[in-house]
């Protein structure tokens, strides 16, 4: 019968309409426009068509909508590149922005034609294959258009996360070699920094967006057989084109899945399996094979998959699938459980002995350790005179001053007004009267939260910058117990020969907000008496708002409309925003770490200068233990220079022969130096940074052991030793000292950490990080003599607090309501001595100022404490304990200097809770004489306890 003489129900004819049909092929088109379509069905109305059709004025109303969603992107861009111009960054920035949009633009290309190409390629070919009474949902533009916005929008997706990794493909594109090559593979260590993370993320990349593409060309053939899955009767299997179409996507997704197990025996160096990390023992001879074995069976599969395209057999893609499951569950399972329990624990230095080699190794490369050597601090004497005499460097530069307490003591002091901040103290060494002398200092920053008229001139326009810094040596103080300033007030006054020529801070630790500098308003400098001093911004930091464009765009990115409304905002006009120094040279060079701890630095002109460390980190070095932060190679590659007035930011390279920093110099010449385009007055205070010298002790304490044996039995494992720091135990800091070396004759600037045994207390050796320019960077560790005997930081504060005389006088300020705060313990290597030092700060709580009223030093068998470091010293080497007058007046009236206590000081007017207190005290300190065997201080202990509980008997009348 002739399809045209078909003669359908109306009621028929109507449920396909509503159904959605449209007519297939023939000469009706897709959309079957016109007469009747191609089949011989009757044509259904364009409504029906095109149920996803839209009006012109739907599409006006989106190309507007995703316009306002791309303005914030569009000002942003704008305004950062004005604002890199205006650092003369520019190249920078295009080079960064045009390698991310290419990356952008790349990965969208690829996502889309992969999506695109297969779901409209699957939604043809089902509406060619589509069961003749089935609804045609596929067959109308609505739906094309809906399989496209869905592809586009998953490509957007995508092409945003390959994007991200423009940094990668930098390193990879201008990746150098480290000569140096991994001991299993024997490939050089670039690749797996540079080359390996790249191959990796573009097969997960690709596995991903495969998969996508399956899941949406399956969805596509189903949508017309809905009918057919209802009724449980759709077999897919027996859809040629169908077949032909996943089998293809199937057989990638399942040779990229193979490709991964190669990589995938690549990352066997990062394996925690072993005793080390890296590959051990069972990884090379179990896993190795077992992944090798999963690569080959997952290609045949592939395989047996790809013939799927050609000839439907499900067979052999079953059968090899089951053999890499057979595999995966007992060789990738089982067989390294087995190997690893019953081969290697029982003969694990044996086995695992060339691992551990490997390493020590490359931990110790990745790390910086290779060059240390270590050498024996021997032999160990006790402290005398003439050590004292024969090093004033030292004695001249030992820190009383704890950083904690000073910045209370700055607050204090030099804030001056409420809405002045300190920033953190830092410490650095300046060339004073001709000696090197170190000092501490700290930035006056600007707290706009303490305003008391916070209006939006003065934010935005008045109060722009901190202003001035204060200077104090580390080893002086005033009679009041207050630091004796080189550097002070407002404008800075200096008692030395350093001058603060430029005293504006625009860029600093603190400061977060924008501001408009340069305008029709002064600005507000420091206050002066009654009356305030005004300046106007003089320098080329920010950007010039010479044109209203440039004024429109700050309005929208600071979403503040008085940028277009104020009066005094006019061409001459600098916006500055940025300020805050880690987020200014994080936006030039996100991908350098930065070092927690910047610190200003006044140049031989008198202007302010920030320096900042900045490291190369990664997590991919092979066989190199990670640190707590998951990274395992780090390197101090720069040095960076901010001016604290224009926001110039400079670039040093630190570590040329690193191979990171070196394709970042390659990809961005013009925004690295050589360090020795460091100017010279800047150059003299670089400093060795806390945050890598930390990394390296801690990963010191155990890759100090390079013998494979006693590394494995941990025989001699270092810790870091504890102190005292308010009543609290804590892991000692690393502490800057000015001295020289053991062999040396020059002091110099050095930074230290000791160390203890693991499990002891006792000091066992000390390392030192050089800091003067002729020796930068070089770590030296001297051992002490196993046979010794040398008192670790947490047992000279025991000594401390077993000390009577000292512990009474803790005691006494504890009754008037005082805090004490015990600062940072110093140890400092004096010729073949150690000099242990302390200083003790008095916080009363009434007041927020520390006061330093007591320095404690000691040596190996004595101690003594004094008002001042020299006191303190004169007093240890009279070889005994021998302090000043350690109990405080009760009128408050000044010490008396230097008196040798006979006996126990007795407060005849104290309260009976003093007393307890002191009986307490007096107990306490005859229980450590006893201990000691100074069985006279122990009787002068108990005679004073008797003494206070008779007095105490008397106060309160018991018989």
């Amino acid at each position: 019968m002739s399809r045209d003489n078909w003669d359908i129900p109306e009621v028929f004819r109507r449920a396909m309409e509503e159904g959605g049909w449209a007519n297939r092929g023939g000469n009706g088109g897709e959309g079957g426009e016109g007469g009747e379509g191609g089949d011989g069905r009757p044509p259904i109305p364009p409504v029906m068509r095109n149920p996803l059709q839209f009006s012109r004025s739907f599409w006006v109303i989106a190309i507007v909508a995703v316009f306002l969603l791309s303005l914030t992107w569009i000002v942003n861009t704008y305004t950062e590149w004005l604002w890199f111009t205006a650092l003369s960054y520019r190249e920078v920035w295009l080079k960064q922005w045009a390698v991310e949009v290419v990356s952008f633009l790349v990965a969208f290309a690829i996502a889309a034609a992969i999506l695109l190409v297969s779901w409209h390629l699957a939604r043809k070919r089902a509406i060619s294959a589509t069961p003749r009474f089935n609804p045609q949902m596929l067959d109308n533009k609505g739906m094309k258009w809906l399989i496209t916005g869905i592809g586009l929008f998953l490509a957007f997706s995508y092409a945003g996360t390959g994007a991200a990794k423009w940094e990668e493909y930098l390193r990879f594109y201008y990746r150098s070699p480290f000569g140096l090559a991994d001991p299993i593979f024997n490939r050089d260590i670039s690749f797996y920094l540079f080359e390996l993370p790249i191959y990796n993320f573009i097969q997960g990349w690709l596995i991903s967006l495969l998969f996508f593409t399956l899941i949406g060309t399956i969805a596509i053939y189903a949508i017309n057989n809905l009918p057919d899955i209802q009724r449980g009767q759709w077999q897919p299997a027996q859809s040629s084109v169908l077949r032909r179409h996943v089998a293809i996507i199937g057989t990638l997704i399942l040779a990229l899945w193979s490709l991964g197990y190669w990589f995938d025996t690549f990352d066997l160096l990062y394996s925690s399996r072993g005793v080390v990390f890296g590959a051990s023992y069972t990884d090379i001879h179990a896993t190795l094979w077992v992944l090798q074995t999963q690569m080959i069976l997952m290609a045949l599969t592939a395989l047996a998959v790809a013939y799927n395209i050609f000839r439907l057999n499900l067979r052999p893609a079953l059968a090899t699938a089951a053999l890499w499951l057979v595999a995966t569950i007992l060789l990738g399972g089982i067989y390294p459980g087995l190997l690893q329990r019953y081969a290697v624990e029982p003969n694990e230095i044996v086995r695992e002995s060339p691992y551990i080699s490997d390493n020590i190794k490359f931990t110790r490369i990745a790390f910086g350790l290779e060059d240390i050597q270590p050498k024996i601090f021997s032999p160990i004497t006790d402290l005398q005179q003439h050590d004292v005499d024969d090093n004033p460097a030292i004695m001249n530069n030992i820190r009383l001053w704890d950083y904690r307490p000073l910045q209370a003591t700055y607050e204090q002091l030099q804030a001056l007004r409420p809405y002045y901040q300190f920033g953190e103290v830092d410490i650095d060494r300046y060339i004073i009267n001709g000696e090197q002398r170190q000092v501490m200092l700290a930035t006056r920053e600007l707290n706009k939260a303490n305003l008391q008229n916070p209006t939006w001139v003065n934010r935005n326009l008045e109060f722009t910058h901190g202003y001035g810094i204060v200077m104090n040596p580390v080893n002086q103080v005033t009679e009041e117990g207050q630091p004796e300033f080189f550097i002070q007030d407002l404008p800075p006054q200096s008692k030395v020969d350093i001058q603060v020529t430029q005293p504006e801070i625009y860029y600093s630790e603190l400061t977060t907000d924008s501001v408009f500098v340069s305008s029709g308003r002064e600005e507000f400098s420091y206050p002066s008496g009654d009356k305030n001093v005004y300046s106007s911004y003089a320098g080329t930091g920010g950007v010039l708002l010479d044109t209203f464009l440039k004024r429109i765009a700050f309005a929208i990115r600071l979403g503040d409309s008085n940028v277009l409304l104020s009066d005094e905002i006019d061409a001459g006009t600098r916006v500055q925003f940025h300020r805050q120094l880690q987020e200014r040279i994080q936006q030039i060079t996100p991908y350098l770490a930065l070092d927690s701890d910047p610190y200003i630095v006044i140049n031989d002109d008198g202007r302010l200068i920030w320096m900042i460390d900045a490291y190369t980190l990664s997590d991919k070095f092979p066989y190199a233990t990670p640190t707590a932060n998951r990274f395992n190679y780090i390197r101090n590659a720069v040095k960076i220079t901010l001016d604290a007035y224009n926001g110039t930011v400079d670039y040093y390279i630190a570590d040329p022969d690193d191979p990171i920093i070196q394709s970042y110099s390659r990809a961005f010449p013009s925004l690295f130096k050589p360090l020795s385009a460091m100017p010279e007055g800047l150059k003299a205070h670089i400093r060795y940074p806390e945050d890598l010298f930390n990394v390296q002790v801690q990963q010191y304490l155990t890759y100090h052991m390079q013998d494979v044996r006693v590394f494995y039995n941990k025989e001699d494992l270092w810790q870091i030793p504890k102190e005292i720091f308010a009543g609290t135990e804590q892991d000692m800091e690393p502490y800057y000292v000015t001295m020289s070396l053991p062999g040396q004759t020059e002091a110099e600037y050095l930074l230290i950490q000791p160390y203890t045994p693991a499990g002891k207390n006792n000091m066992v050796a000390w390392v030192a990080a050089r800091n003067d320019p002729a020796n930068y960077g070089e770590l030296v560790v001297y051992e002490l003599p196993k046979q010794e005997l040398v008192f670790g930081p947490i047992q000279v504060e025991g000594r401390i607090d077993q000390e009577p005389t000292i512990s009474q006088q803790f005691s006494l300020w504890d009754q008037r309501g005082s805090s004490i705060i015990r600062g940072n313990l110093l140890v400092i290597p004096v010729n073949d001595s150690f000099l242990y030092v302390e200083p003790v700060y008095l916080l009363s709580d009434t007041s927020a100022l520390p006061e330093l009223k007591r320095v404690i030093v000691a040596s190996d068998n004595r101690i003594a404490m004094g008002v001042t470091l020299e006191e303190a010293l004169e007093n240890l080497l009279k070889n005994g304990v021998v302090v000043e007058d350690l109990l405080v007046p009760e009128d408050g009236g000044t010490d008396s200097g230097g008196a040798v206590i006979d006996s126990p000081t007795i407060n005849l007017d104290a309260t009976v809770e003093e007393l307890i207190n002191s009986a307490n005290a007096h107990f306490a300190a005859a229980e450590a004489a006893q201990r000691r065997g100074d069985w006279t201080t122990y009787g002068e202990e108990l005679d004073a306890l008797q003494q206070d509980l008779a007095q105490m008997m008397e106060l309160t009348g018991t018989p």
